[in-house]
């Protein structure tokens, strides 16, 4: 039975369930209930998502398997995925009561105390078991605890401390590759991904993960062979088609994919992941309204949603509300947050007091466009905000020096009086009267006027109108090269804006002046902007601070654009000084944009740029 239930276990994390299940079967034949492999088969089950099965095998358990902390928190696991978290807190406490240093069983009890907001009562429990024994899966856990939460500084390090003890675990590749991927390094998080997906090449989480690391990097072949392979293998599972729409999108086959989606949406089990996840897809084919028609008619009976479909729900129709130029509709949605400030002036009370909370979900340029708000629903400059410390300077580039890093749940500096927090995300969700108008107040980010006097000294002896160029790091996004391809012939000076590595395509370009290498921190790019007479480039930091400090520009943006660079007219919704030229189709850069040269030189001319 030794020999079977290793043999078993081989297959099993080889994803070989089939194979495993025999085996486990051929063990439980001679030993009923046999603990390991009772576990091992119920595993087997939920690989083949067969919650029904998995339940009966647990029907049949001993009094042994009962008392065996490995089983019951796998019993816990099945309660969680048949919808029932107390008796799987109840299944994870009496695990815990048999063997307080449980791995399994103490990462489920983490995950209930995080659902609660308990994080320092995580990391005591956590740390505990980490100190007593180093065990790969318990530093997983931290990670992830730590990944879930947007801390992934400490998320990375512990991720890394985890492969180190064991190298070849798909798991903590697969994790430090996704890490690396929220940190936008593509390059390296491509071999943690492709190990995994060595380790295990069915497995469908590693496909969608390297397909969509491959899109980030403009390889969009072998993003749609890995897709591709996801959807084939998994022909039900949401994520993949999900992954498969939005490499297709990016080739421009947004419709075939659709297309292809349709008849699976129709007869999909779950109905309502099915209609999110095609609510999702027509918004990356370019088509919010279809959205909108889609899921508006779920809101009449969002309370018998569960609270994650609820909350996926919300924030679908919040993109396509503002993807479409309906930014008052998202005060509309009920949202859960709202339901107990049924009374606006309480509500007001609470936000002159409460802490701003960068939510893990939300990007640096959406928090850029939200900055607006933040002073008008709080305390002025004086309104304190939690995030990661890897935001902390944004944060202070508009004013706001009351700043507490959490990558350190339970840690860090003593807390100003406060009444809780606000997701910065859910600010738009806020009645007008709270959060002020749709624009805000403009410009609203403040610029040292040191600075500004030092940047106009330096640039004086150059004939004006001085024009800042940014452009993106590497293809598929807008380098330097092509986007000056696509530039007329302009009056005054070029001057480079952007202050990381990618200065070095600046090399041979003796017209443009290298402001960026004088760019120490935020303060000085924004004061250089404030300084500027317009500025061009694709989506990204410096446009945004751009349109936050009023200065006139124009924004290249892809064929689909996110909701912040929704334009009536070629004019910016959220930054009225910004023109907005969107690509007429998907693509590379280097190949559409001559296609728009016509278009931004009408723009340039029609911009009246100041010291023409």
């Amino acid at each position: 039975m030794d020999d079977r239930l290793k043999a078993a276990q081989d297959h099993a994390a080889a994803g070989r369930h089939d194979n495993a299940a025999l085996l486990f079967e051929s063990i439980l034949d001679l030993s009923p209930g046999h603990p390991a492999a009772l576990s091992g088969l119920i595993e087997t089950r939920l690989a083949h998502n067969d919650l029904d099965g998995a339940e009966k095998l647990l029907a049949s358990a001993t009094a042994a398997s009962q008392q065996d902390p490995g089983f019951l928190a796998l019993a816990a696991k099945v309660a969680l995925i048949g919808q029932n978290p107390q008796e799987a807190e109840r299944l994870t406490d009496r695990a815990l009561a048999l063997d307080p240093l449980h791995v399994q069983s103490a990462l489920l009890k983490a995950e209930f105390l995080a659902a609660t907001g308990a994080l320092a009562e995580v990391e005591e429990l956590l740390n505990g078991i980490r100190a007593q024994t180093p065990d790969p899966d318990i530093l997983q856990g931290i990670a992830r605890l730590y990944f879930g939460h947007g801390l992934f500084g400490p998320a990375l390090v512990t991720a890394q401390e985890a492969l180190d003890l064991a190298p070849e675990n798909a798991a903590l590749n697969a994790l430090v590759g996704q890490i690396l991927t929220a940190f936008g390094d593509h390059a390296k998080a491509a071999p943690f991904l492709e190990t995994a997906h060595l380790q295990q090449p069915a497995n469908p989480e590693y496909l969608i993960a390297l397909a969509n690391n491959a899109a980030e990097t403009g390889q969009i072949t072998e993003a749609g062979r890995f897709a591709q392979r996801a959807r084939t293998l998994f022909p039900e599972l949401m994520p993949a088609w999900l992954c498969y729409i939005r490499v297709k999108a990016d080739r421009g086959e947004a419709t075939d994919a659709l297309q292809e989606f349709a008849p699976v949406a129709k007869t999909a089990k779950d109905r309502i992941d099915a209609m999110l996840t095609l609510g999702i897809a027509y918004g990356l084919a370019g088509e919010p309204d279809k959205t909108l028609q889609l899921l508006e008619p779920l809101l009449g009976d969002s309370d018998r949603l569960d609270d994650p479909a609820k909350a996926r729900l919300f924030d679908i129709l919040r993109d396509a509300y503002l993807s479409t130029g309906q930014p008052e509709k998202v005060t509309a949605l009920p949202e859960t947050i709202f339901r107990a400030a049924t009374d606006e002036k309480r509500m007001a009370e609470h936000l002159k007091t409460a802490a701003m909370i960068i939510d893990p979900g939300l990007s640096t340029l959406e928090f850029m466009v939200l900055a607006r708000f933040l002073g008008h629903t709080g305390r002025g400059l004086d309104t304190p905000v939690v995030g990661p410390s890897a935001t902390v300077q944004l944060t202070r580039l508009f004013g706001y020096e009351t700043y507490l890093p959490n990558d350190a749940p339970g840690a860090g500096e003593a807390l100003p009086e406060m009444s809780g927090g606000f997701p910065v995300s859910r600010l738009l969700a806020l009645p007008a009267g709270l959060r002020g108008g749709l624009t805000g107040t403009l410009p609203y980010l403040p610029a040292r006027e040191d600075l500004l006097n030092r940047w106009q000294e330096a640039l004086a002896e150059f004939p004006r109108p001085w024009i800042g160029l940014a452009w993106n790091e590497a293809a598929p996004g807008l380098t330097l090269a092509p986007l000056l391809t696509a530039l007329p012939e302009l009056p005054g000076t070029l001057i480079g804006t952007v202050w990381d590595h990618s200065r070095n395509q600046l090399s041979g370009q003796k017209n443009i002046i290298d402001a960026g290498a004088h760019v120490q921190k935020l303060e000085d790019l924004a004061a250089l902007l404030y300084a500027l007479d317009f500025v061009i480039g694709p989506d990204g930091m410096v446009l945004h601070a751009a349109g936050a400090a009023g200065t006139p520009g124009l924004a290249l943006v892809p064929h689909v654009p996110p909701w912040y660079w929704y334009a009536e007219n070629g004019k910016s919704l959220w930054y009225p000084s910004m023109d907005v030229i969107k690509a007429p189709r998907p693509g590379h850069w280097a190949t559409l944009l001559p296609e728009l040269a016509g278009g931004v030189a009408a723009s340039l001319e029609a911009a009246e740029i100041p010291g023409t």
